[in-house]
């Protein structure tokens, strides 16, 4: 088949991924080798999966840095650099590229950025929900889980900032409401028959009402793929890994149809939200 208007797409590769992997250098020394611009900024830390402690060899390495005046860089082959900003003003200076064997992800945010991602949520009428952008809730949790490289006491007022605003309820209360919304969709399916459907209605309440669980108990991370990580590491949500695999995840059991392995789910979710809901109510 011919390519219309001539077009002829090309792969060009920045990096290769090496053939024996060292693991990356995650000591501050180790990141100023790479950049040393970075020693003028006010705080610096790891975060993501590596300070999860959930990172694997292919994983990026999240590095958080903040000054008020954006660092010299290096400029290389492997390298991008781009600004974002969102609604609220938050700004935040983009680096990615190759760390020995690795690849890293450098954000720079202005040293006020937490109080300005969290200003909603400081004042004396706290908001019913979380009305912020995809950028906050990716920087708030991020930032709660800041390993310090740099400026540890930054990152311990900027706990303490988290601790003392609204945004954990607010959160919460949104992905409770999200949970109950979804469940509606399932009662209306299974009332017309579409069973495919309320299946999956039911499993996207269900993610909804354990994520609720798990801000509830300050785990804030919001990436659907580390919800078992989540669990496993938050007893004190009352959810365990292996009640959500047995009643979410593993499909109709023998003899059970879509439509009753939906209903099965959806009760599941709403004895979750019965669970927490004196927590997220506040």
């Amino acid at each position: 088949m011919p390519i219309p208007n001539g077009f002829t797409p090309s792969i060009t590769v920045l990096s290769d991924q090496p053939a024996v992997f060292t693991p990356p250098d995650l000591t501050l020394t180790g990141l100023l080798g790479r950049f040393p611009g970075l020693a003028a900024a006010e705080a610096i830390c790891l975060t993501g999966s590596t300070a999860a402690g959930w990172a694997n060899p292919f994983s990026d390495v999240d590095v958080y840095a903040f000054a008020d005046t954006v660092p010299d860089l290096p400029v290389d082959d492997t390298m991008e650099m781009w600004q974002t900003a969102d609604r609220s003003g938050l700004t935040c200076q983009h680096w990615m590229g190759r760390y020995g064997d690795s690849r890293i992800d450098l954000k720079i945010w202005p040293t006020a950025a937490p109080r300005l991602a969290l200003s909603p949520y400081l004042t004396d009428e706290e908001p019913e929900f979380f009305e912020s952008s995809e950028t906050v809730k990716d920087f708030v949790y991020r930032a709660s889980i800041a390993l310090p490289l740099k400026g540890e006491e930054f990152f311990t007022t900027t706990s303490k900032l988290i601790a003392s605003s609204s945004y954990q309820r607010a959160l919460g209360r949104l992905k409770k409401s999200v949970a109950e919304n979804r469940l509606t969709d399932v009662a209306g399916m299974l009332q017309t028959g579409d069973w495919m459907s309320a299946r999956l209605a039911a499993l996207a309440a269900a993610e909804s009402v354990a994520d609720c669980a798990m801000i509830m108990e300050g785990s804030l991370c919001h990436n659907p793929k580390w919800l078992l990580r989540r669990i496993q590491e938050t007893p004190s949500s009352g959810l365990t890994v292996q009640d959500y695999r047995a009643e979410v995840l593993e499909g109709p059991r023998p003899d059970e149809s879509e439509a009753e392995c939906a209903l099965r789910i959806a009760h599941w979710v709403r004895r979750t939200i019965i669970a927490v809901e004196r927590t997220v109510l506040g």
